[in-house]
C-alpha cells in the first residue's frame, strides 16, 4: 500500500517513471474493463490508453491516494460512455442517411464527361428500387427519411418495439442497396 500511495505522489509531481510503474501496475485491470465495456473490443487498447493520459493530466485532481482505482475506474467509465455515444451517433447518421448516401454515391460515381442520361439511369435505378421495396419498407421510408421520425415513434404507430423497427431499416437498406447494384450490374459498365 505504501509503495502506491509513494509512487502516485510522485507521479503526481511529474514523476514519469512512477506513472509507469501505476500504469504497469493497474493496465491489466484496466484493459479488461475496457475489453469487457467497448464498443468494438479491437479498441479497446486505445481507449486504455486515453484512459492512462487522462489520469496523467488529472493526476493532481485525486483527492484520495488510497481511492485511486475507483478514480481511475471512472476515468475509464467516462472514456467508455463517450466511445458509446460516438457509435451511437455514428449509426443514427447512417441510419437516417443511408438512402441520401446511395443517391450521393451514384452521383458521385458518374465523372463530369458523361452524358446526362447516364446520370438519369442512375438515378432512376434508385427509385425503381425503391418502388419495388414490399409496402412495409415503403412506409418506413415515409415514416424515417421523410417525416423524420424517431425508430421509437415508429414503433408505437405500427405497433412494433423500436428494436425491431431498426432491424427492419437495416433489412430495407440491405435490400435497397443490392437491388441498386444488381441494377446497375445489368444496365452494362457505363451505368
Amino acid at each position: 500500500m505504501d509503495d502506491l500511495k509513494a509512487s502516485i505522489e510522485k507521479a503526481r509531481k511529474g514523476d514519469a517513471e512512477a506513472f509507469g510503474t501505476l500504469v504497469e501496475r493497474f493496465s491489466p485491470a484496466v484493459r479488461a474493463l475496457c475489453l469487457m465495456h467497448s464498443s468494438d473490443p479491437g479498441g479497446a487498447d486505445d481507449i486504455a490508453q486515453q484512459v492512462f493520459l487522462t489520469a496523467w493530466n488529472r493526476l493532481p485532481t485525486l483527492q484520495d491516494d488510497m481511492h485511486f482505482w475507483a478514480w481511475l475506474k471512472s476515468i475509464a467509465r467516462n472514456h467508455l460512455q463517450n466511445d458509446w455515444r460516438r457509435v451511437s451517433r455514428e449509426r443514427a447518421f447512417k441510419q437516417r442517411y443511408a438512402v441520401n448516401w446511395l443517391a450521393e454515391r451514384t452521383l458521385e460515381s458518374v465523372e463530369a464527361d458523361d452524358a446526362p442520361e447516364l446520370l438519369v439511369t442512375r438515378m432512376e435505378s434508385l427509385r425503381g428500387c425503391i418502388d419495388a421495396l414490399p409496402e412495409h419498407f415503403k412506409k418506413l421510408i415515409k415514416l424515417y427519411y421523410e417525416e423524420k421520425r424517431t425508430s421509437k415513434e415508429i414503433g408505437a404507430e405500427l405497433e412494433r418495439s423500436s428494436d425491431a423497427v431498426r432491424q427492419a431499416l437495416v433489412a430495407m437498406r440491405e435490400k435497397l442497396r443490392l437491388c441498386v447494384e444488381r441494377k446497375l450490374a445489368e444496365q452494362g459498365p457505363h451505368a
